[in-house]
């Protein structure tokens, strides 16, 4: 099944590689970096080369200049982070020597510009692109991307037919996870057994090289504590009273999962429209089948009368899949969360660097009402001519108009058109 889906980032990959000299590409652990890295390394005739490889790396750190130097362009580089800051040095020493756009393709599974050990950014040099664990809309193939429409046409969405997913559909997806590896498993014994390990991995390989961590535990217990609240706004006080450990560490260990892309932060946002918009970012668990592994709730749990952790996951689902459509958009766009205290608040804002904004809720249940626009509604008055549409994204099966630039979509709508 892998084989057969296309990434939506593959052909910024192709348009980076003939526009700078180094391409970086980002991303989580077994989320496709390495797949798109040997798809290129195949059209291109370069050199592909992994740090995951004992003696590849031990070269790296004993000469990196020599290492560089060696082999057909452009050289793919996995798990460049493994090399270190010299080998980093080396390669920018390298292009520094000469214009050719496409020398270097550099993967990491932590988040180049923020890994401690790299000290060189490489400015100006390179382009960046992220791969993450597959998106809806790829495993579909079908469809436009929502987010285009969603600025573009976003009249077009109250015209999309009725959807075929349900209720128990999502709640599926939800805890089956992206990653495609668990995608292509058929047993819910397997996908928990691979989560396991994976985490593991994550903590006790990635981040304790990285960041020379002695006491792996608290980090585990605190993905599990974002994972039980994602979707939330971190209580930095109680996050370090349940582990008894400083707020400065906890921050620490925050931009630690986030360097990792076990998280991601949805900062706040305002255009000083309101003097008490709240200003704490939103956390979410960057993989819904992860979160809700860790939270210990499957599909039965999620379709439960009493779920805790329903409202939460549909909303990290929905912001997940709208942050990899983001990826591959023509047009950069900003995402955030609005919330006034004891006022107004919208999931997700969406805006453009024209100023132009899209709004996006999210409600796990089948049916909308006049209240569920609240936010979208405020937001929209207060923003005028800027605010191009506000959805609400929903369990049910119909697009429903709810008045000028407001609508009900069902979920399914982020991806199938």
């Amino acid at each position: 099944m892998r084989e057969l889906v296309s990434r939506h980032v593959a052909r910024y990959a192709e348009e980076f590689l003939d526009a700078f000299r180094v391409v970086i590409v980002n991303g989580p652990r077994q989320s496709g970096k390495t797949t798109l890295l040997q798809q290129l390394n195949a059209g291109r005739g370069g050199t592909y080369l992994t740090l995951d490889h004992g003696s590849l790396r031990a070269a790296a750190h004993a000469d990196p200049i020599a290492f560089v130097a060696d082999g057909s362009r452009p050289m793919m580089i996995d798990e460049i982070q493994r090399g270190g800051d010299d080998l980093v040095l080396a390669i920018k020493a390298e292009v520094d020597q000469k214009s050719d756009r496409g020398q270097f393709v550099l993967a990491g599974s932590t988040r180049f510009l923020s890994t401690p050990s790299l000290s060189e950014s490489l400015a100006g040099r390179a382009g960046i692109l992220e791969v993450w664990p597959f998106a809806q809309e790829e495993l579909e193939g079908r469809g436009k991307p929502f987010l285009v429409t969603a600025f573009n046409e976003p009249e077009a969405l109250r015209l999309s037919p009725p959807s075929d997913y349900g209720r128990r559909d999502y709640f599926e997806l939800i805890c089956r996870g992206f990653y495609p590896e668990v995608v292509a498993m058929g047993s819910e014994l397997a996908r928990d057994w691979w989560y396991r390990t994976y985490v593991q991995s994550i903590i006790d390989t990635d981040i304790r090289e990285m960041a020379k961590i002695e006491e792996p535990s608290n980090l585990r217990q605190l993905l599990g504590i974002v994972a039980a609240s994602t979707a939330q706004e971190p209580n930095m006080v109680k996050l370090g009273g349940d582990l008894q450990l400083h707020r400065t560490t906890i921050t620490r260990y925050l931009g630690l999962l986030e360097t990792v892309f076990l998280i991601r932060q949805i900062p706040a946002w305002s255009r000083n429209l309101v003097a008490r918009a709240v200003r704490r970012p939103k956390l979410h668990v960057t993989d819904t089948g992860l979160a809700a592994h860790l939270v210990g709730v499957d599909a039965d749990g999620l379709a439960a009368r009493v779920s805790p952790a329903r409202g939460p996951l549909v909303e990290s689902f929905i912001v997940n899949e709208i942050a990899k459509q983001a990826t591959w958009a023509p047009f950069r766009v900003g995402l955030h969360h609005w919330r006034v205290s004891q006022g107004a608040e919208v999931d997700l804002v969406l805006e453009r660097n024209n100023g132009r904004v899209v709004g996006v809720e999210a409600k796990a249940a089948d049916s909308i009402s006049q209240s569920d626009f609240r936010g979208l509604a405020t937001l929209r008055d207060s923003l005028g001519e800027d605010f191009v549409h506000g959805f609400v994204l929903y369990t049910g099966e119909k697009p429903l108009s709810f008045g000028d630039r407001l609508t009900a979509l069902p979920i399914s709508a982020l991806w199938d058109r």
